[in-house]
């Protein structure tokens, strides 16, 4: 007997340990369910009747308990941390806490405890205190519901349906962050939707032709010319240093150079996609948040309806040449009903069809000698 009881012992230990480790290596990690046919995989209970017997085992230890999920029952884990905090644990300490952990990443609502254990509100509050002094439970902020308080496993992260998606805080829309974030990302979508060049621009030249900017052309009076009354001459010539209309077509004309911004050419592949901004702010490490593309593609659709971005295709300001004629395209030419110059012609899409290029198109109708019932060229190209 007591040989048994060891040996169930070490079995139950052993498939504790698998389960461990089966549950850090998955994505849901401590939420991790586990059903019947995975733990008989580990090989440990020869059995179904030995496997639940090493459930019931952990079971009563607080390790592992039993949940019901879509009509199917799986096991959960518990850390050895907690199972020994709950077998301290009075009966309604542990009602209370066993319906919080029944609700996953839901949460529990105190009303919601309320009725599900039918103990006093002033109870409910006294051990919900001692849950969370504990670290067995803590408090979040419901969405739904802000002003009810919502009550989690400590070494649970809740859903977004609780606490909503990254652009939330504390169970708030956070309309700063929201702000902030579309303009690193409206930044980031300019720095990559245009080039950047340096251009040479012309620098202007001064309004007087006979002096550079802002200098006056200087003006002498020759010597013995006859003068005005007011003492100004008839006759006056421009001082060298003024320079002249021919040495003025002889200076080396000068330029600035202006940083502008120019559209990328045609059918650029290089214009940000919700995957290259998820990214670009998972790098960053800007929003602490758990982010997804998703919640990329939802945000950049809010901008694309404030007209702040524009949503464009694939080949973008594009329309690319077939090259190569068609089957139809050189027989046309073999039969000489079509030039050279018709070779030349750039093809696309709808030239490469049989219609858009046919020789005798203009003749084409239905029930007429030429229809597309029993146009010959259609098999020649869906066979290409």
């Amino acid at each position: 007997m007591v040989k048994t009881e060891v040996k169930l012992e070490e079995q139950s230990e052993a498939l504790y340990e698998q389960m461990t480790i089966a549950s850090n290596a998955s994505d849901e990690g401590k939420a991790k369910n586990f059903t019947q046919e995975e733990l008989m995989n580990t090989g440990i209970a020869p059995d179904k009747d030995t496997l639940m017997l090493l459930l019931q085992n952990l079971s009563n230890s607080y390790l592992v308990r039993f949940l019901g999920l879509e009509g199917k029952t799986v096991f959960a884990l518990r850390t050895r941390v907690v199972a020994e905090k709950l077998r301290k644990l009075t009966k309604d300490e542990s009602m209370v806490y066993t319906h919080i952990e029944m609700q996953g990443l839901g949460g529990a609502w105190t009303r919601y405890l309320k009725l599900k254990t039918n103990l006093a509100p002033n109870l409910i509050t006294k051990i919900l205190k001692k849950l969370e002094s504990l670290d067995l439970v803590k408090t979040v902020k419901n969405i739904k519901a802000p002003t009810q308080k919502s009550y989690i496993l400590s070494h649970l992260a809740p859903g977004e349906d609780v606490v909503g998606g990254p652009w939330h805080s504390d169970g708030e829309l956070d309309s700063e962050m929201i702000g902030i974030s579309a303009n690193v990302i409206i930044k980031y979508v300019e720095s990559r939707s245009w080039d950047h060049k340096t251009i040479k621009v012309e620098r202007q030249r001064s309004v007087s032709p006979m002096a550079p900017l802002g200098e006056p052309a200087h003006i002498k009076q020759e010597p013995g010319s006859p003068t005005r009354i007011n003492g100004t001459s008839h006759k006056r010539k421009r001082d060298a240093d003024g320079g002249d209309i021919e040495d003025l077509a002889k200076r080396k004309k000068k330029y600035d150079r202006i940083d502008v911004q120019v559209a990328f050419p045609p059918g650029h592949p290089s214009y940000p996609t919700a995957s290259d901004i998820f990214e670009m702010l998972s790098n960053s490490g800007f929003i602490k948040n758990h982010l997804q593309v998703d919640d990329i593609q939802s945000f950049m659709e809010m901008l694309v309806m404030d007209e702040r971005v524009e949503r464009i295709g694939s080949g973008y300001r594009t329309i690319r040449g077939i090259k190569g004629g068609t089957k139809m395209m050189q027989n046309g030419l073999q039969d000489g009903l079509l030039s050279t110059d018709d070779q030349e012609l750039e093809e696309n899409g709808l030239t490469q069809a049989p219609c858009g290029r046919c020789p005798v198109f203009d003749l084409c109708e239905e029930g007429g000698p030429v229809n597309a019932r029993n146009c010959e060229y259609f098999p020649i190209w869906l066979a290409a």
